[in-house]
């Protein structure tokens, strides 16, 4: 099945069930409106022809009506019921017995029911295969305070952790101040050439530690000034099973960038925020934006040494030498996010009776009942009625001090995380700008359906935009979370007709 026809598949069935609740009343009223009809039609037959000629001409012929929908009736319609029957009673036990609301239960500890341990895995083929664990824990010292410990183990023995602890009110003052520290070795990270595809093999083991502050500007606190300081040790050591991968280029030289080879970043952070969504990680309405700058100082790289062989197998020793240049570097960025809640009800999140509703409706599949909320009379509530649209510009500049010598990790990265989800292999150059816009409605209690539409843009100075560099992903997926905190997402991304990039991710690609 070609990607343009299961979207819409899939986008048709997300729609129609997410309508589940106004599935009844829909009913009825359509079948007023039938009856109606069908009183009009016998009047004016009556008036042309005998009823009994009426009734033997329905009885004996099929209207165009019948005629487009037999093959739904008797083709469609079986394959969904057998699709679904599998996991109909199951999720039937679900509802019944409470098994989703008992595993929320499961994971959540604490008097307070303040703390979340849970796992996460990633099951993709090759070394992106993961077991990890999460846990959270609110108010673990003090008041407001809250704690996020994170570990991944990958299938090839790399592996990811982080510990991140912040605190909101400070001294009885409206501070906010968040410390992190991360740290993880990755044997199949790699690097591109800023300004082209171009991809190699970049091992890199990386201890990163932050700490920043903010205060709010008004007495609302929706504009915030923070500042915030890091120390990030880098370490690209070359594995000899790599020797072969080295990128040896005039255009991007292994001593100007640190490729291979070792340093200390020291980032100086100021950022002026503006925030009056009204949940953190599922907002409805409102709107937020950033002002950042990053001013990045820069040691000199520790040199590489290695052997290597020519053509005619003659062993040589290579070795590069850090040339004292100014490796330091400015990263601005400008994030800008809208949120529109659309009907009358003013009400996007389900409450659990609603959303256990919901889940009977996947169960009790019919083709009928999907098909109802698309009659002309429903259309606009179907579309239009407790939906959010989600809109986000974004646009990262990097300017380096002296021009080619900053470090290869200077450069942002346009991948699935910018957001452009349909590309797995990113892209990544000087200055990148993006715009993405999602339509999300709600499934479940914790579970959001999501239809995304976004496009890139990359520059090597920023007056030379040009729509030779201009990318466009589409696709469509679910977020888990709860209105204060993101669990996780899966998302099928698409460029064009070119394949399919599967996203599952913890990460949230914007709030």
């Amino acid at each position: 099945m070609k990607p343009v026809v299961f979207f819409l598949l899939v986008l048709f069935l997300t729609f129609s069930a997410a309508n589940a609740e106004g599935v009844s009343a829909d009913s009825a009223a359509t079948a007023k409106k039938d009856s109606v009809a069908t009183a009009v039609t016998d009047t004016t037959a009556k008036a042309d022809s005998s009823a009994t000629d009426k009734e033997d001409d329905s009885e004996s012929g099929m209207s165009w009506i019948d005629f487009l929908a037999w093959p739904f009736i008797h083709i469609v319609q079986p394959v969904f019921n057998v699709a679904v029957y599998p996991i109909a009673q199951p999720i039937h036990y679900a509802v019944d017995n409470g098994v989703i609301e008992k595993s929320v239960d499961l994971i959540t500890f604490g008097e307070n029911r303040n703390i979340l341990i849970y796992p996460m895995m990633n099951l993709k083929p090759g070394t992106a295969t993961m077991l990890g664990f999460v846990y959270r824990h609110r108010s673990i010292v003090l008041p407001k305070d809250y704690v996020v410990l994170e570990s991944q183990f990958f299938a090839n023995g790399d592996w990811y952790v982080s510990a991140r602890y912040s605190k909101q009110g400070i001294g009885g003052l409206p501070l906010y101040t968040a410390f992190r520290y991360q740290q993880y070795w990755d044997r199949d990270a790699f690097f591109l050439v800023p300004g082209s595809r171009d991809k190699y093999v970049q091992p890199d083991s990386t201890i990163y530690v932050s700490w920043r502050l903010s205060a709010p500007l008004d007495s609302y606190r929706h504009w915030n000034l923070g500042g915030g300081f890091g120390l990030r040790y880098n370490d690209a050591s070359l594995p000899e099973k790599l020797v072969d991968s080295i990128l040896v280029d005039d255009r991007y030289t292994i001593e100007s960038r640190g490729l291979y080879q070792s340093e200390f970043q020291f980032p100086m952070e100021i950022s002026l925020v503006f925030d009056n969504l009204d949940y953190s990680f599922a907002p409805t309405r409102g709107r937020r934006l950033v002002l950042s700058g990053q001013y990045v100082i820069v040691n000199p790289y520790s040199g590489l040494a290695f052997d290597s062989y020519d053509s005619t197998g003659t062993r040589e020793s290579l070795f590069f030498q850090d040339d004292a240049a100014n490796h330091d570097y400015i990263r601005t960025e400008i994030v800008f996010q809208q949120y529109i809640l659309l009907g009358k009800s003013k009400k996007f999140h389900m409450s659990p009776a609603e959303a256990r509703e919901s889940r009977r409706f996947y169960s009790d599949f019919s083709l009928d009942e999907a098909l109802r909320p698309w009659h002309p009379s429903n259309v606009m509530n179907t579309l239009l009625e407790r939906r959010v649209l989600a809109f986000q510009f974004r646009m990262i500049n990097v300017f380096e001090r002296e021009k080619g010598e900053a470090p290869f990790n200077a450069f942002p990265n346009v991948n699935a995380r910018f957001p452009l989800r349909g590309y797995a292999d990113a892209f990544t150059a000087y200055h990148v700008m993006g715009f993405s816009m999602e339509y999300r409605w709600p499934i479940d209690r914790f579970v959001d359906g999501v239809i995304f539409d976004e496009y890139a843009l990359h520059a090597p100075e920023i007056d030379e935009w040009s729509m030779d560099h201009f990318f466009n992903s589409w696709g469509f997926g679910v977020r888990v979370r709860k209105p204060d905190m993101f669990w996780f997402r899966v998302q099928f991304g698409f460029h064009g007709l070119h394949g399919v990039n599967l996203v599952m991710t913890i990460a949230p690609e914007y709030r």
